[in-house]
């Protein structure tokens, strides 16, 4: 984002810019937070009793300070975190603020106008605006966490911006802002990733994942190994650590099987695998196919609930 503006709508006489007054409809549903001693973050109202944010912004605290639209200073209740995409819901006293105005089915592409809202400790309302640097389909971040779209910003964000609703050029919200996915630019995780998401912290208190017990990698299949799996795949996932009284353990996988075909479809990486433990396949049986020694075999696991350490 390029710059900071403070909007504070009684300062500028006669008629206000329209962008102005977009700001501050956003700014509407806009709050700070007060987690962390290195300051203030933002958050969004994305429905009555819930606020979103980042779970960066958060940390580990329990409840946080946040700081109204109308001036006055709540405690909220972390209800959840998700490190994988970087969101947090608190359970906050909304009254009756309205949720934001997301975003309708359009998606942003890249050079399109986005502003970013955040609240100061005193209530004041402070905007960054800038563009969307980049956009492009599902992704997922360096943490694990599945993202529906890519919406990566032009720029960094300024400081007490985390957790920020972003808006585009009519006020409609396309996601909250992370700088804890990328190095060097801002993140906007889009709104149907925060409402999957939100859905289950709000219940759970947690992203429900599902969970083998293994620790792989890509390797390249030989001539040799294709033939032994009757596949045409040219890599698989080497095994290269199963944990202690997990699903595979019990099942009996060992370091050094070769995942060819995990549920009748090819894991050429561990991205895939991961793509087939959602929150629908725990207590199912997931038939892996493997070589070991380079020989084939098949062997069933039951998907567990994913522990926090866990790998896939």
């Amino acid at each position: 984002m390029n710059q900071t503006i403070p909007v504070n709508p009684g300062s500028i006489p006669g008629p206000r810019p329209e962008l102005a007054d977009v700001v501050e409809r956003v700014a509407a549903s806009a709050v700070g937070l007060g987690a962390r001693r290195r300051g203030l973050a933002a958050g969004a109202v994305w429905q009555t009793g819930m606020v979103l944010t980042t779970a960066s912004a958060v940390g580990h605290a329990a409840k946080v300070h946040v700081v109204r639209p109308d001036g006055e200073t709540v405690v909220g209740e972390v209800r959840g975190t998700d490190g994988g995409t970087d969101l947090a819901v608190l359970a906050v006293d909304t009254g009756d603020i309205r949720g934001v105005e997301r975003h309708p089915v359009a998606l942003p592409r890249a050079g399109d106008f986005v502003f970013a809202v955040g609240r100061e400790a005193s209530g004041l309302v402070h905007a960054s605006f800038g563009h969307v640097g980049a956009a492009a389909g599902a992704w997922r971040t360096w943490r694990g966490g599945q993202v529906d779209h890519l919406v990566r910003l032009d720029g960094g964000l300024y400081p007490g911006l985390a957790g920020a609703p972003v808006a585009d050029a009519r006020g409609h919200v396309i996601g909250i802002a992370s700088p804890a996915l990328s190095r060097h630019h801002g993140v906007v995780l889009p709104v149907a990733t925060v409402d999957r998401v939100s859905a289950q912290l709000w219940a759970h208190g947690r992203v429900i994942r599902g969970y083998l017990g293994i620790v792989a990698q890509a390797v390249a299949l030989s001539a040799a190994m294709q033939s032994a799996a009757s596949t045409i795949a040219t890599t698989g996932l080497l095994v290269a650590g199963v944990g202690d009284d997990s699903p595979a353990a019990r099942a009996g996988v060992l370091v050094g099987d070769v995942i060819i075909n995990a549920g009748g479809q090819e894991v050429p990486d561990v991205e895939t695998l991961r793509d087939l433990l959602g929150a629908d396949r725990l207590g199912t049986r997931l038939s892996l196919q493997l070589l070991r020694g380079g020989q084939p075999l098949e062997v069933g696991i039951e998907v567990a609930d994913r522990r926090p350490a866990a790998r896939c």
